[in-house]
């Protein structure tokens, strides 16, 4: 691997403005965060990452890119288990799930995109041998990634790794209520060597981020997170006409039919409604049962939903951690108390607080019954430990009940019929679908949502096509005959 002589910049930019505060979800204690960036630190490192990109990285071989980003796994998979316990600490979730989950994800991105680096093709079409076009992949300059908080390395390595290895420099912002995992990686990249201006990290709230969407020398944007954000930032996108990737969550529904194997679904259920703390963009938290088995499952989903183990994030026993801090906990718990007001059934759970965690965001791993059609929460993405079950009489019910505009990321069918299984997935709208299982997607398959789900798919080449452009060269051969227009006929006249 080589380094660029004139580069000019690290990769963690230490900003030069006011910190931006944020909670220890266990605690409820206020945290300084990193200095945000202001105005000209932003302008300065969009400047370096042009630069960077234009006079080099865009213009590196693959297999160096391939070396480069494998480099950066190895660095990740090295210290797994600080990202792991900073990650468990900084958002609340089960050492359990970034141990086991999205740290080795994380390294799994980077190598993958490494490798695809290296095997991306390109193509030639022969037009009757007379033409050649060749089609050639492109980077798009300077990509700016805007990442959530609620599994904030992973998401960011999954859209990172990918515009690196398509030969964007990349900027990576991430969430000011769950910065540290990203800053940390930031300082693995700066301790290898990485090439200054190729990748940088740049902390701070909304303005930050609103800044990168708007700016002129950004030329491709990722953000993932909420659908009201996710408009303000496609606003903000707008005038430059950047190219945008939008993964906006939703609300997703889980079928259950009266055949489905009924141990197996009611693990799947309660993995899909309340792992990392019900805070997952593919939740299945809105749960779909027929009415033959609603009875039985309602009771036995209940039950075991208000045994989950409810404790600190880095106690390895926690099925549970608190929520991320008190705005999104009022929120959670807002939802909840408002179903009950309209007459909904709690089955499990409430809006309080679990007994013994009255200090940090904990809140109770919740069941709704018979909510009333008005209810906000059947509408709006919880993002929290809520699961609402909803009795239905056939596929055609199943189905009018999945569609909702807000759902369109991800369902999940269960049912030993799976002629009936693959018609209904086939009929949701919705970006993806499993079948007799939760919905775990391999890293090569496509991912993303329709309508307010989001814009655009992320995941092996189709990662590698977002955050590139396709360039068509063509090429005389033995070319036809073309008329020569402006050139006096050589036909007699009559």
């Amino acid at each position: 691997m080589s380094r660029s002589a004139s580069a000019a910049a690290g990769s963690c930019v230490d900003g030069a403005g006011p910190r931006v505060p944020h909670e220890d979800p266990a605690t409820g204690a206020i945290l300084a965060g990193p200095p945000a960036a202001d105005a000209g630190q932003i302008d300065r490192a969009v400047a370096a990452a042009a630069a960077a990109q234009r006079d080099w990285w865009g213009h590196t071989p693959a297999r160096e890119r391939r070396d480069w980003l494998c480099a950066i796994a190895d660095a990740i998979e090295d210290n797994a288990a600080s990202l792991a316990a900073a990650e468990a600490r900084d958002t609340g979730l089960p050492l359990s799930l970034t141990e086991g989950g999205h740290i080795p994800r994380a390294v799994e991105c980077f190598r993958a995109f490494g490798a695809l680096a290296h095997q991306t093709p390109g193509e030639w079409h022969s037009l009757d041998g007379a033409y050649a076009t060749l089609v050639e992949r492109r980077p798009l300059g300077v990509v700016a990634v805007l990442a959530p908080w609620n599994a904030p390395l992973a998401v960011a390595a999954m859209n990172v790794a990918a515009a690196l290895a398509a030969g964007n420099a990349v900027i990576l912002k991430p969430s000011e209520r769950a910065p540290v995992s990203s800053n940390l990686l930031a300082r693995l990249i700066d301790a290898l060597g990485f090439p200054p201006g190729v990748f940088s990290l740049l902390n701070g709230g909304p303005d930050v981020g609103a800044r990168l969407a708007g700016h002129p020398g950004i030329a491709g944007l990722c953000f993932v997170g909420g659908l009201e954000n996710g408009r303000r930032v496609l606003a903000s996108a707008a005038p430059s006409m950047k190219r945008v990737l939008l993964e906006l969550g939703g609300r997703s529904s889980t079928i259950i039919f009266g055949d489905a194997p009924f141990e197996a679904c009611v693990d799947g259920a309660l993995l899909s409604a309340f792992s990392g703390n019900g805070a997952v963009c593919t939740a299945g938290a809105r749960i779909l049962v027929e009415r033959s088995l609603y009875p039985r499952f309602a009771e036995s989903f209940a039950a075991r939903a208000a045994a989950i183990r409810i404790g600190p994030p880095l106690d390895r026993a926690t099925e549970l951690g608190p929520l991320i801090d008190r705005r999104h906990h009022e929120h959670v718990a807002g939802l909840v108390a408002d179903a009950v007001r309209r007459g909904a059934r709690l089955l499990a759970g409430g809006a309080g607080r679990p007994a013994g965690f009255a200090g940090g965001h904990y809140h109770l791993p919740t069941v709704l019954a018979d909510v009333p059609a008005e209810a906000a929460v059947l509408r709006e993405e919880v993002f929290g430990p809520v699961a609402v079950l909803v009795p239905f009489d056939s596929d055609v019910d199943a189905l009018a009940a999945a569609s909702d505009p807000h759902a369109g990321l991800a369902a999940t069918v269960w049912t030993a019929d799976l002629s009936r299984g693959a018609r209904v997935a086939r009929r949701l709208a919705c970006g993806g679908v499993a079948l007799n299982a939760p919905f775990v997607r391999d890293e090569r398959a496509p991912f993303g949502g329709l309508r307010l789900s989001g814009i655009g798919r992320v995941g092996g080449r189709w990662s590698l096509d977002a955050y590139s452009e396709p360039v068509t060269l063509c090429l005389p051969v033995e070319p036809f005959a073309l008329p020569r227009l402006g050139v006096p006929s050589l036909r007699a006249e009559p």
